[in-house]
């Protein structure tokens, strides 16, 4: 499928922004190719450090606490079984196992999204039957069929990352050579290839905004089915938020180094430069307005926040310059970038909770803004954000930064610490303290009203989806300050998840985090779970706890980027 890798004039000459992007596409690639970054990746030092900025991880581990904590560590790996088997035995090449019902389910195009998704996590915990299992299922796989249409955002970061993940980490000598061959190395790769072209035509648009979805059966982009889009689907153009069209960026450079061709690189840096280098006039600096319109890269919308839809270009901005190597040109302004967006971050969209009646102490949360409003509503993914802060603070030598995110995460681990499961909701509101005497959402209804009394939170969302981001933050927090306090939290997170999400094929969703005690459900959990086990599961959410428990040095913070679905990309230096 050639097609997408043309460039016509005449997409340039209707969009006034077309000409530098591809110039700064095109200084990009020639300074890879001068530096030779394009070499063999098999012939470079797994043990290489990045030779410039700070250390990230903790320099100064104390009694013991960057030694891994094996039975903990084990504990976990035994659900990362426990979750593997129940899927092998019940619903092989599926994309996921409803984990209740134990029946297969295909919501990812049916190429097998848990085995794909969960293998690197397989490799860290050196489940190596799993492993094998997995990788002789795809490299099987004809990643060019699909019956449905196919979401680029999403089949990036869980497939074609996976799969480069997988090369990065037998290159750097992590998978044994008995386990997976080269043979077996060089078909992940080709795969890798194969799923990347096939998604080529997502970039073919006048702005290099990617389409919301692509047909494979016509090699074209699509917009987004009926029924799957929002407010927006009468628009007359497509449009993205930032997090679809700002989060390939990482596993697309990767393809690149891997593969010698530049139009992975290429494709995924016109895919984002609308949003990094823009036109548009926004309201506070480094934040995106959004969506956007496709062909114009005009926002249609003023939502603004570092929320779902919105997150990952935020992390991608941060941790781009980490993974690219340091005479990419555009370092400077990706890490400028970012770094505004994380000033206005603190100053319009960080929130202190007023103090309730029975709960005085206040907890920092983050809001966001539609146009003129201000919403005081957080959701689970949002607390990826200490994490992502705390790297930033290390890798630019921010303090202030460092600070910001650990009140943030005492933020995300009190909604822990205030249900009857030990497990945040899938989203929260507050009473903010300053500012804002008729906030948008104040709470209603008696329920809304009492958890607000006892815990100065109210859920307005009380499902949890087996979501990451909370013990994510808790594994950079661990692994940037060295406190023991971090462990503690995480295994808190991981007994509440195995007392109440464990099914009899995996480990299901909660409908309520706050109906979890006998007598509010049926004894078969009928009412209380959720039969859905989403393939993050597998590949973040245990991947961040054993990493957390484990030792220091495995999957160093110093040598490896991870990308919003966990996989670990190697930094060259």
């Amino acid at each position: 499928m050639p097609g997408f890798r043309r460039w016509s004039r005449s997409k340039f000459d209707r969009n006034p922004n077309g000409p530098f992007k591809l110039l700064a596409a095109v200084l990009v690639i020639t300074f890879y190719l001068i530096i030779n970054e394009f070499s063999d990746p098999t012939v470079r030092l797994s043990s290489t450090i990045p030779k410039y900025g700070a250390k990230i991880q903790c320099a100064h581990w104390t009694n013991g606490s960057g030694r891994a904590d094996e039975e903990k560590a084990d504990k976990v790996r035994e659900a990362m079984k426990y979750t593997f088997w129940k899927y092998r035995e019940n619903a092989w090449g599926s994309d996921d196992i409803l984990p209740v019902s134990g029946v297969g389910s295909s919501s990812r195009n049916g190429w097998g999204a848990f085995i794909v998704d969960s293998a690197t996590t397989l490799v860290l915990m050196g489940l190596w039957d799993e492993l094998t299992l997995s990788v002789e299922h795809m490299i099987t796989v004809d990643f060019t069929k699909t019956d449905e249409l196919v979401d680029p955002f999403e089949t990036t970061i869980r497939y074609l990352g996976g799969l480069v993940s997988l090369v990065d980490l037998y290159d750097a000598g992590v998978i044994p050579r008995n386990v997976v061959s080269k043979e077996a190395r060089d078909a992940i790769l080709q795969q890798a290839i194969t799923l990347a072209n096939a998604l080529g035509p997502a970039y073919d648009t006048p702005t290099g905004l990617p389409w919301p979805r692509v047909d494979f059966s016509q090699s074209k982009g699509a917009a987004d089915p009926p029924g799957e889009s929002s407010q927006y689907s009468k628009h007359k153009n497509p449009v993205v938020g930032p997090a679809r069209a700002g989060s390939s960026i990482l596993e697309n450079r990767v393809l690149t180094r891997l593969t010698g061709d530049p139009i992975y690189a290429r494709n995924s840096t016109l895919a984002w430069a609308p949003l990094v280098w823009t036109k548009w006039l926004r309201k506070y600096s480094g934040t995106v307005d959004a969506p956007i319109d496709i062909v114009t890269g005009e926002p249609v919308g003023r939502q603004r926040h570092w929320d779902a839809g919105h997150d990952s270009f935020y992390e991608y901005l941060l941790k781009i310059t980490l993974l690219a190597p340091p005479f990419d040109p555009h370092l400077p302004w990706y890490k400028g970038k970012f770094s505004l967006a994380a000033d206005s971050l603190r100053e319009h969209y960080a929130s202190r909770s007023a103090s309730a009646p029975n709960h005085t102490m206040q907890h920092l949360f983050l809001a966001r803004d539609d146009d003129n409003w201000f919403i005081n509503e957080q959701g689970h993914l949002a607390c990826f954000a200490p994490g992502t802060l705390l790297l930033a603070s290390k890798a630019y030598d921010q303090e202030s930064l460092g600070l910001f995110a650990l009140a943030l995460l005492e933020g995300c681990r009190h909604t822990y610490d205030s249900t009857p499961s030990r497990i945040g909701p899938e989203a929260w509101s507050w009473t903010p303290k300053y500012g804002y005497d008729y906030p948008i959402y104040s709470p209603d209804t008696p329920r809304e009203k009492s958890e607000w009394r006892n815990h100065g939170f109210w859920s307005t969302d009380p499902r949890y989806k087996g979501r990451p981001e909370y013990v994510e933050s808790l594994f950079y927090a661990h692994r940037i300050t060295g406190e023991a306090r971090f462990r503690e939290w995480a295994w808190d997170a991981f007994m509440a998840m195995e007392q109440h999400c464990k099914a009899p094929y995996g480990y299901a969703q909660l409908a309520d985090v706050y109906s979890v005690e006998p007598g509010q459900w049926s004894g078969d959990g009928e009412g209380r779970w959720i039969d859905m086990q989403e393939s993050f599961w597998a590949a973040e959410t245990l991947k961040y706890l054993w990493l957390t428990f484990s030792d220091a040095n495995i999957a160093s913070l110093d040598r490896w980027v991870f990308s919003t679905e966990g996989h670990p990309f190697r930094m060259i230096r």
